[in-house]
């Protein structure tokens, strides 16, 4: 009669093996560990949910003046201001929380990091006639390190932080919006 292993005894032998085999094919093909990877990660073009942003946020209404939103202050986020009217701190209670949310996150994944906001409220339209900027609803944002590398967790951050729509949109930036 041959002795039988158990269950629990076989798989800890196969994970021992695969642990062993992934380990010397990472180090040999030069490859991330796994536990580096992000399966979670955003490529560039993802977006969430799949749908457009207006059927997602809200379709766009007419735009908002500056006295209607609130300021975004502190919350360990750095904002471009490259207008140099403090509008990108100008935004909608939902998305100010939502950021807020957001930098938080940032905070954790990334200690030496913060959240950046390249774009918020558009007092100038320079976006496209729907935008949602115009009503402090949208934001583009990066880190504070301008690491291209940490946009697609990023995006899955702003998936975790509430915001309504996520678009990994570019090697630069993730634009968020949140509903009215």
């Amino acid at each position: 009669m041959k002795p039988r292993l158990s269950r629990r005894t076989i798989a800890t032998l196969l994970g021992l093996t695969i642990g062993t085999v992934l380990l010397s094919c990472t180090e040999a093909a030069s490859v991330p560990a796994l536990s580096k990877r992000d399966p979670a990660a955003f490529k560039v073009g993802e977006r969430s949910p799949t749908t457009s942003e207006a059927e997602a946020a809200g379709a766009a209404g007419p735009p908002l003046s500056r006295s209607r939103l609130v300021r975004c202050q502190g919350a360990g986020i750095v904002f471009k201001d490259e207008e140099k009217t403090q509008a990108d701190r100008m935004m909608t209670p939902r998305l100010r929380q939502r950021l807020m949310r957001l930098s938080g996150l940032v905070k954790r994944r990334w200690p030496e990091v913060e959240l950046r906001v390249t774009e918020a409220w558009d007092e100038q339209r320079e976006h496209g006639k729907l935008s949602l900027h115009y009503e402090g609803r949208a934001a583009d944002v990066t880190t504070s390190d301008m690491d291209p590398t940490k946009l697609g967790v990023l995006a899955q951050l702003a998936v975790e932080a509430g915001m309504d729509w996520v678009y990994f949109e570019d090697a630069t930036h993730v634009h968020v919006s949140v509903r009215k």
